[in-house]
């Protein structure tokens, strides 16, 4: 675990919360450290077939408690690199399913182990519909964490 997992994963013991999005994130390697597996709770092979998933929209998981209603929303992939870098993951217990891709595929999750919480989508905030949108979920996220 390098030197800014270890401090990520000393607060979150510590009873922290953490709001992680963006694109690549779980590039390559990057996905395949005992942080990614044991904080994030995301299981990923390392390989290119989770990697770059193409996806104009995502869609909320009826079953999470954070984002169930929100339903499907716009990604505006001009806002950053005008490509799609966007990841597909697999969520381990306890993490619960956040969003799904145009695949149906996971590519957003929560999670709630009683002594931290983390909301993490492998795909860029920045890109998520628009304005009002983007701040509804921040104040969903900022619910689920709590004071």
């Amino acid at each position: 675990m390098g030197v800014y997992e270890a401090n990520l994963a000393s607060f979150l013991d510590g009873g922290g919360r953490l709001f992680m999005s963006g694109q690549d994130i779980l590039d390559q390697g990057a996905g395949t450290t005992s942080f990614v597996l044991n904080y994030l709770h995301v299981s990923w092979d390392g390989s290119e077939t989770q990697n770059d998933k193409a996806t104009a929209n995502v869609t909320s998981d009826p079953a999470n408690p954070v984002t169930a209603t929100i339903g499907t929303v716009p990604l505006d992939l001009t806002v950053l690199l005008g490509a799609q870098y966007s990841d597909q993951i697999t969520p381990t217990a306890p993490a619960i399913v956040a969003f799904h891709d145009d695949s149906t595929a996971p590519d957003g999750l929560t999670v709630d182990t009683g002594t931290y919480k983390v909301v993490f989508l492998a795909f860029p905030f920045e890109e998520f519909g628009t304005a009002a949108q983007k701040g509804d979920l921040m104040n969903r996220v900022l619910t689920f964490f709590g004071p």
